[in-house]
């Protein structure tokens, strides 16, 4: 088994793509381990044999249509009107920007992307350092996966065998919190670097009124997600269906930014990604069944336990450990190798698995923003275009509010399970 783990961690260390990097290793264990080669590839198909996966594909085609029909601006417009004013009142439009857009996307790629080219740019034209600029954008970025709807979230509760609607619902107090302690560290960054940037008056009623009304489509959209979730209007995987429909619907026919020609492109872009998605997920299969043939579970969850039988000290050193992990791999890989690993410890600690979810997709997350892989900060700075000591000077602050984010959200499970226990009891 560690030659197999050590394989796939080497292959993508070397660059080599998530999907190959986890299929190749798989299959040589199968064939050392004498496995029928019939067994490989049932585990391979049965894979993406689920129906909620087809949440995947709407959610990835509603991220792209959001991103060019105008959904995304008008939503950043909404949050100008609210927070430009206060202080650093940019920097908090684009925490509350990614808030909003987060509501949609669940990609924190996507979001620090559409941030980036909007608000850190007027950031920039402002007089803001770029640095700090970049900096809002990337991590804000870490808000998509924790609001609903979440791919990270899908993925997680289809390996875990968990309620992806419990999970939808356990992100938003989280995300919640994490938006407020990134407003509060921009200000500890403003007042760190003595950024003085002149106050905005405060938006109108009228203001106000005008983009509320602008954006009514688009800020409608968690509203229904929560009536029809918490109605039983629809599954997670319909909920999918239901985002894509109402993007293209608001995009073409009400926002009119985006025309019929423009759709195969968009078509084109989700299938891929999808595909992409899919294989890695595919592969990931026979990584699981490798790993419960061999009882990796059992073993780990012993070692932990004479470590110590406290629930809360092993947490605390499961974060650590995805910190670590997360400054070489990227989220999804790691989500896909530990989940199998760690569930089987969660629930002999009795630790609930909708809550460690959101421990893990979070912790994950950060993993973009920690150099060297560090997704979300090159993002930022490319779009952006500020170098890595420029951005670094005002991000460790942020990323440590983050750290004490992750710390209550760990050690305060009402945080996550209060709007999943009230919803579906």
């Amino acid at each position: 088994m560690t030659p197999l783990l050590c394989g796939i961690m080497v292959l993508i260390g070397f660059g080599m793509p998530i999907a190959f990097a986890v299929l190749i290793p798989c299959a040589l264990y199968f064939i050392a381990s004498g496995l029928p080669d019939a067994l490989f590839a049932q585990r391979i198909a049965a894979g993406t044999a689920s129906f909620p996966l087809l949440a995947i594909p709407f959610f990835v085609l509603a991220g792209e249509i959001m991103q060019r029909g105008g959904i995304a601006r008008r939503l950043i417009d909404v949050a100008r009107v609210s927070v430009g004013h206060m202080r650093g009142g940019l920097a908090q439009v684009g925490v509350l920007g990614g808030a909003l857009i987060s509501a949609i996307s669940g990609s924190a790629t996507a979001d620090t992307v559409i941030l980036a080219k909007t608000v850190s740019r007027e950031m920039v034209k402002e007089g803001y350092p770029r640095g700090f600029a970049a900096s809002v954008a990337a991590v804000a970025g870490v808000l998509g996966p924790m609001i609903p709807p979440s791919i990270m979230m899908i993925l997680y509760g289809l390996m875990a065998e968990v309620s992806i609607g419990r999970l939808f619902m356990a992100g938003v107090l989280p995300g919640i919190v994490i938006a407020i302690a990134l407003m509060i560290a921009n200000l500890i960054v403003i007042r760190q670097h003595a950024i003085e940037i002149p106050l905005k008056p405060k938006a109108t009623a009228g203001d106000l009124w005008t983009a509320v009304r602008r954006g009514f489509w688009a800020l409608m959209f968690p509203v229904f997600v929560w009536i029809g979730l918490r109605g039983g209007l629809f599954t997670p995987t319909e909920l999918g269906a239901f985002v894509a429909l109402y993007c293209l619907v608001i995009s073409v026919f009400v926002y009119k930014e985006l025309k019929l020609a423009d759709l195969p492109g968009i078509f084109q872009e989700s299938a891929l990604l999808t595909a992409i998605i899919l294989f890695i997920l595919a592969t990931s299969t026979g990584l699981n069944y490798a790993i419960a043939w061999e009882r990796l579970p059992q073993t780990i969850a012993s070692w932990f336990l004479t470590a110590s039988d406290n629930k809360f000290v092993i947490l605390m050193i499961i974060n650590v450990l995805l910190l670590v992990l997360g400054l070489a791999l990227e989220g999804p890989p790691l989500l896909i190798i530990l989940t199998p690993i760690l569930v089987p410890l969660m629930n002999s600690l009795g630790v609930d698995l909708v809550h460690f979810g959101v421990i893990l997709v979070f912790n994950l997350t950060l993993g973009a923003l920690t150099p060297p892989v560090a997704t979300l900060i090159f993002v930022a700075s490319t779009v952006v275009g500020c170098t890595s000591s420029e951005f670094m000077k005002y991000f460790w602050t942020i990323f440590g509010v983050l750290l004490l984010a992750l710390l209550l959200i760990t050690y305060v499970p009402a945080i996550s399970l209060f709007l999943p226990n009230l919803i579906y009891g």
